[in-house]
């Protein structure tokens, strides 16, 4: 019986519940394909802020239900997540699975849709987000979804013809979750918000910093495409990331102050290698897939020669390619 399976409490309705859903939703999806053969999907509004069964729309394809829906609903392709609520990577997580690719068909709409799109593709091989009500935000050329969206717009050719490859990760940072360390081979990508430099006082002036994200893509192995917004990218060999630096951060004249003494990040280093950026150029992507130079980043744009950077007031593209030493 069901109560032999699966337990007799609240919990066990909503599989029961699900269940029957699913089998009515399987029915659908049948007689759907006989009109059009196309990919079907339902979305799930979320079991958010800890609410029990009865306390959401209940028996959806949610989550910790996936398992009932596959069964009962084999011809159903995706289940997707409408995401509103706090918990936005670990959502994505749960839905991204190897017999479930992501989509997102209902998003919070906010500002920061764009650096948020930027790692739905990046880092989980997205096939679509969507913000809720879209239509009712600004469309101004310079409104930040406007030049996040354009932006993925251009790079959309590298996105697909790099997902699933495994040399295309996303990010997504704030100021509880500043850094993440991406790693190919022996070469590092330590990615940090903007805010994380020191000499941006609205790291320090504010108590919210605004999320930034990109999609960070291996062209080859000396050879890097990021696009997003707010984010810090140094380049280390893994030797690199063992040294006695720890992670000091570096002023505008690159020197950091211990005990009252100045010294360079590299007076205590070990290490075999080091990597160093030969150049970054701030580029478009043609339609064809060609990227265009804008312009050359050096000196203080390349924090001579020591990272890449985005600000957060809007979008960029960059192409780097780097040495070893």
């Amino acid at each position: 019986t069901w109560q032999e399976v699966f337990g007799d409490d609240l919990f066990t309705e909503e599989i029961f519940m699900a269940w029957h859903y699913a089998s009515y939703v399987e029915r659908m999806v049948q007689a759907g394909r006989e009109v059009y053969d196309l990919p079907m999907y339902v979305n799930a509004a979320m079991n958010s802020r800890n609410r029990r069964p009865g306390e959401y729309p209940s028996a959806g394809p949610l989550a910790h239900l996936k398992d009932i829906w596959h069964c009962a609903a084999p011809s159903v392709d995706l289940l997707a997540p409408d995401l509103y609520d706090k918990g936005f990577k670990s959502w994505l997580e749960k839905y991204h699975l190897e017999d479930n690719p992501l989509f997102i068909p209902e998003a919070r709409l906010e500002r920061n849709n764009g650096v948020r799109a930027c790692y739905v593709f990046g880092e989980h091989d997205g096939i679509g987000f969507s913000p809720f009500a879209i239509e009712y935000a600004s469309d101004k050329p310079d409104y930040p979804l406007v030049q996040g969206y354009r932006m993925l717009g251009e790079i959309a050719p590298y996105i697909l013809r790099f997902q699933g490859s495994g040399d295309m990760k996303g990010l997504l940072l704030d100021k509880d979750d500043k850094e993440r360390i991406l790693q190919w081979g022996e070469t590092a990508l330590v990615c940090r918000h903007f805010f994380t430099l020191s000499w941006d006082k609205r790291a320090t002036d504010s108590d919210e910093w605004p999320e930034g994200g990109a999609v960070v893509i291996r062209l080859a192995d000396d050879e890097f495409l990021i696009a997003g917004s707010g984010v810090v990218v140094e380049f280390k060999h893994q030797d690199e990331l063992k040294s006695s630096d720890k992670g000091r951060v570096l002023g505008e004249d690159g020197f950091v102050l211990q005990g009252g003494q100045s010294f360079r990040s590299s007076d205590n280093w070990e290490g075999r290698k080091r990597i160093g950026i030969g150049y970054v150029d701030d580029v478009r992507v043609l339609p064809d897939g060609t990227l265009k130079r804008l312009r050359r980043l050096n000196g203080d744009q390349s924090h001579q020669g020591r990272h890449v950077r985005i600000g957060v007031d809007g979008f960029s593209i960059l192409h780097v390619k780097l040495y070893a030493y």
